[in-house]
């Protein structure tokens, strides 16, 4: 009865934290007129977590599911990273409210100083835990995990706002890393059709491109 009820009360974080991206319409879906990514692919669905660390009461929620996310799974980190850019941000706050140390990871080593690539301090052997803002196909994380483990950092998980459900999980499975979060892209989809938010054309269509 126990692990019922704590996966209810996950699905209602999932569900709670999908709705108030949509409500401050940080995650968008267009079928009609597909948005352009940076790759420069046409995507029916625009994703900008940034927009979310201006809300105050996001921010509070965002931080009490992560430690409930941290708790369930048995994680318990020495260090907080945050990936350039839209990572920085969520690390910090999750920092602040565990009270350990942060760094942030350059996309890239500097080509100044002394090269480094990792921004702070991590002692050899210490636990990272990195946080994101989203996840697509993973492939930026890949270097971000690079450089934790060259700077002496152990990572074994990673937590991210949003999953769009692209293959992210299983690039970082590949890489020995486990993807924990907050909610995802069938989640928006949910809760976009059990309240009535978008079409079912709409839906499929994004379904069709997700697969």
């Amino acid at each position: 009865m126990k692990d019922q009820i704590t996966h209810l009360i996950t699905e209602r974080y999932r569900e709670l934290t999908a709705l108030m991206l949509l409500q401050m319409e940080a995650v968008k879906i267009n079928t009609a007129n597909p948005f352009k990514l940076a790759s420069g692919k046409l995507s029916p669905i625009y994703v900008n977590c940034r927009r979310a660390i201006s809300e105050p009461q996001f921010m509070q929620i965002f931080s009490s599911y992560a430690q409930s996310i941290l708790k369930t799974q048995g994680i318990r980190p020495d260090v907080i990273a945050g990936g350039e850019t839209a990572g920085i941000p969520y690390a910090a706050y999750l920092a602040s409210s565990f009270n350990l140390p942060m760094v942030y990871v350059r996309k890239a080593k500097k080509a100044y100083g002394q090269g480094g690539q990792v921004e702070g301090y991590i002692e050899q052997g210490a636990s990272v835990l990195l946080v994101e803002d989203l996840i697509t196909d993973g492939g930026s994380k890949a270097a971000f995990i690079d450089a934790i483990k060259e700077a002496g950092g152990i990572i074994t998980d990673a937590l991210v706002l949003f999953d769009r459900l692209q293959g992210g999980k299983e690039t970082l499975y590949n890489y020995g890393i486990n993807l924990h979060s907050l909610t995802d892209m069938d989640m928006i989809l949910s809760i976009s059709e059990k309240y009535g938010l978008l079409s079912s054309e709409d839906i499929i269509s994004v379904r069709e491109y997700l697969n």
